[in-house]
């Protein structure tokens, strides 16, 4: 599987935790609102920003390895 599709697949879970929270009545819970808060709205955040600018990251990462191969 590649790293984009597993990114897309926790980006889709996660969305539905979000849902599961804003529809249930487990939202006024302690436990899953500091679960929302640490752990599925920064998940999120980082599988959306590597599924929008992860190309860019591979980009410097590869060249970087590339780079140490070759000396």
């Amino acid at each position: 599987m590649r790293t984009r599709d597993l990114m897309r697949w926790i980006h889709l879970i996660g969305a539905a935790v979000i849902l599961t929270f804003v529809y249930s009545p487990w939202r006024n819970e302690a436990a899953f609102l500091l679960s929302m808060r640490v752990l599925i709205i920064p998940i999120l955040a980082l599988t959306g920003l590597w599924m929008w600018q992860g190309h860019k990251l591979e980009k410097l990462l590869g060249s970087s390895n590339q780079k140490v191969k070759t000396s």
